[in-house]
């Protein structure tokens, strides 16, 4: 007699947990990453963002960031996360999803 052995095809899921990093307790004097991913939208909410951190924290400095792999959409390598992390004090980023 035959046998049939049923698989199933999903992959196991990996999971990982990053602990959140601090948050500063004001943004006074700080300069502020701006991270886009360049999906559509997310310059729009950054630009908000920025223009209404700016009113309430006049002195912070703000740069802005995109991810150095990929071309519609662009990944942040783990390289680019430490330039930003050392050059910034805190990150605002979007998705835009």
């Amino acid at each position: 007699m035959a046998r049939v052995e049923i698989l199933n095809p999903v992959a196991t899921t990996v999971e990982r947990s990053v602990k959140p990093a601090p948050r500063p307790r004001d943004l006074r004097g700080l300069t502020v990453g701006l991270y886009w991913n360049m999906k559509g939208g997310g310059d729009a909410a950054l630009d908000r963002t920025e223009a209404l951190l700016r009113e309430r924290f006049p002195d912070t400095t703000f740069r802005r960031y995109t991810g150095s792999v990929g071309f519609i959409m662009r990944h942040a390598t783990p390289e680019d996360a430490d330039r930003i992390a050392a050059e910034v004090d805190a990150v605002v980023g979007t998705t835009a999803d």
